[in-house]
């Protein structure tokens, strides 16, 4: 110290003003050196509050990857606008960046990454005027529920190759691993190891399909269900006057017969299935109709119809059920009304020639109800021409010229209506009240009806086994109903209502599984082929029924349902078949929806080419992964272990 003041002394009486210039630089260094732990201490304490700000917006905004119509976008100006709130700094608030989002809804996170530059104060004296920092944030939430409905090809083709051998054990095989905490194989299946449990939160729903789906007997007084002919398409093909010129024939005090009146008068239970809605228009997209989305049946075209498949003219189409002129559809003799018929032959000196015969009806009233043959008996205008089942005597000859002739009546009055068009034939509802003279599977009013109902949503795995074990092969291909109704089944609202609500907590998924391709059947010649347009009565009614403008017609008007009465070509019906599957799985996928798809056999189809299969399964898959499209039925059990263990990992590890 005693060296250090005389040293001192001498500095300050220096006059050559080097050392102040030195002292002067020295001095910018050692205060921004000293300084700049200050910049950095407040570089870090403000990127603290980012790192906290974000960290908020990544909690706030993680639910947003489950819902329908996530935006990367959306969802980083909204964590830009919470992160600038929060950290409320004037100085960088114009800096603040969200650099990269990346949301996996699969294992629930999101992340977020971003920048902000901040001025300096010392540091700036030596030319570094700014600070950056990076700071990032991840929230990671799985969806507490999981719920799955499977949709399960029955139709006829699943009994070839042992297909649905193989997938009552796949599917039985996924439920169990769904549902609970641990499974061992078991031959061709799989089954819960000993001790394993039930996972909490968890439900599986199964769809079966053919031409038509079934939503179950016990629903038939459901509000759903249209048990009053409130929707326009319920009485498509029934008709009451015998008159296809005029539509249905209402007089006071008359109610036309619904289908519940219309399955007990044949004597045959409704076996649950209904037909699709009619193709109208619900929503701003593309895809949305009544028969392609979940819009809740609260009344007329949103109600659903059940099936009554209609019995076919005699000799034409292959329904024939009941008899086309069963005696409860007689004209009664009410107000004397009777037939009469008329023997004529011309009689020459030598002999008479063969005899002519005509009937007519004669009298009693038009326009009239009548309980004697039948319940609801209505009757229009006279028939053309009758017959009679029991006639009385002949009169006796009169003769006019060369021409004789005799008139008989029917006994008791009353006569068969004759004279009738196919259509007459095949629209009358009074042949129904004669009951059904036989019916099977692919016969009578529940024709092609699929024996298996949907199972909704359900936690108990051995009434979701049973169901799959229920399963048969028999039937058409209709994979939109199928789909559709995979989609009804996971929605909250009616008609089914097990699934719970569109948001983060629940999980929903629908597995589409198929052995080949939408089939229609409009290649039938003769009667059939020009009466309706179709050889099968299918979900969407026959062609004849579709866009029909006829203003007698009992079709239900001009309302779209599939091809038109022109008779479109089959293939076109295919495509129109094709494009409603897509739509169902757009909407479904809409509503946030994801979709596995699985075809089986793809190369074997006929009514469509491989690719154009593989294309709409592909496309109604939520990702082009998730379509898998096994090569024998054998890898069916592999396949659905592959998808349901990874819906397995959607459950939450508490």
């Amino acid at each position: 110290m005693t060296q250090f003041v005389p040293l001192l002394r001498q500095f300050a009486k220096d006059e050559s003003g080097v050392f102040a210039v030195l002292f002067g630089l020295m001095a910018i260094v050692l205060i921004a050196l000293g300084g700049a732990t200050v910049d950095y201490v407040t570089l870090e304490q403000t990127r603290q509050r980012a790192q906290l700000a974000l960290d908020a917006a990544a909690l706030a905004l993680q639910p947003e990857i489950f819902k329908p119509g996530y935006s990367d976008a959306n969802v980083e100006a909204a964590a830009l606008a919470i992160v600038k709130e929060r950290v409320s700094d004037p100085r960088i608030v114009d800096s603040i960046d969200i650099v990269q989002v990346v949301a996996n809804p699969t294992d629930g996170s999101l992340y977020f990454a971003g920048t902000f530059t901040m001025p300096t104060m010392f540091v700036s004296l030596v030319g570094v005027p700014q600070l950056s920092a990076g700071f990032e944030a991840e929230a990671t939430r799985k969806k507490l529920a999981l719920e799955v409905v499977m949709v399960l090809d029955n139709s006829g083709s699943m009994a070839s190759d042992s297909r649905m051998t193989n997938l009552v054990a796949a599917a039985k095989c996924a439920t169990n691993i769904l549902m609970y905490t641990d499974t061992v194989d078991s031959g061709n299946t799989c089954i819960p190891a000993p001790g394993a449990t039930l996972v909490d939160d968890v439900k599986v729903g199964i769809v079966p399909f053919t031409m038509y789906v079934n939503v179950g007997t016990g629903n038939a007084n459901a509000s759903w269900i249209d048990r009053y002919g409130n929707s326009v398409i319920a009485n498509d093909n029934f008709d009451n006057d015998d008159n296809e010129n005029s539509g249905v024939l209402s007089l006071s005090g008359y109610s036309f017969p619904n289908i519940f009146d219309l399955f007990s008068a044949t004597g045959e239970n409704w076996r649950g299935c209904v037909v699709a809605r009619p193709h109208i228009k619900t929503g701003t997209m593309a895809s949305e109709y009544l028969d392609t989305d979940d819009t809740a049946p609260t009344g007329a075209n949103t109600l659903f119809v059940p099936l009554f498949s209609p019995d076919m003219v005699d000799g034409v189409g292959t329904n024939n059920y009941v008899n086309d002129s069963p005696a409860v559809c007689d004209r009664p003799s009410q107000g004397g009304a009777t037939c009469t018929q008329t023997e004529s032959r011309t009689c020459y000196w030598w002999g008479c020639t063969g005899s002519n015969y005509s009937s007519s009806p004669t009298g009693g009233p038009t326009n009239f109800t009548s309980t004697s043959k039948f319940a609801k008996g209505i009757y229009g205008e006279r028939p053309s021409s009758c017959g009679c089942r029991n006639w009385g005597s002949w009169s006796g000859w009169s003769t006019s010229g060369s021409t004789q002739s005799r008139t008989r009546t029917c006994s008791g009055g009353g006569y068969i209506p004759e004279g009738l068009s196919p259509r007459e034939l095949q629209e009358r509802v009074c042949k129904y009240y004669a009951g059904v003279s036989n019916s099977s599977f692919s016969r009578g009013p529940n024709a092609d009806c699929t024996r298996t109902a949907i199972l909704p949503l359900t936690t108990n795995p051995t009434t979701v086994i049973n169901t799959i074990n229920g399963m048969q092969a028999e039937g058409g291909t209709n994979i939109h109903m199928g789909t559709v109704w995979g989609f009804r089944a996971l929605s909250p609202t009616a008609p089914f209502t097990e699934g719970g609500p569109y948001d983060q907590a629940t999980s929903k998924v629908m597995i589409v599984m198929t052995d080949g391709e939408n089939t229609a059947y409009n290649f039938c010649g003769g009667t059939q082929g020009s009466l309706n347009g179709n050889c099968y009565h299918s979900a969407y009614g026959f062609q004849y029924n579709s866009n029909n403008t006829s203003s007698v017609s009992t079709s239900g008007g001009n309302i779209p349902r599939m091809g038109n009465p022109s008779n479109v070509a089959n293939a076109t019906l295919v495509t129109e078949m094709n494009q409603r599957t897509l739509d169902s799985c757009a909407n479904a996928k809409a509503a946030g929806i994801s979709i596995y798809t699985i075809g089986l056999a793809t190369d074997t189809v006929t009514q469509s080419t491989p690719q154009t299969v593989r294309n709409m399964l592909t496309n109604c898959a939520s990702v082009a992964s998730n379509a898998k499209f096994p090569a024998s039925p054998s890898e069916l059990k592999s396949t659905f272990e592959d998808i349901a263990n990874d819906l397995s990992a959607l459950r939450l590890a508490r």
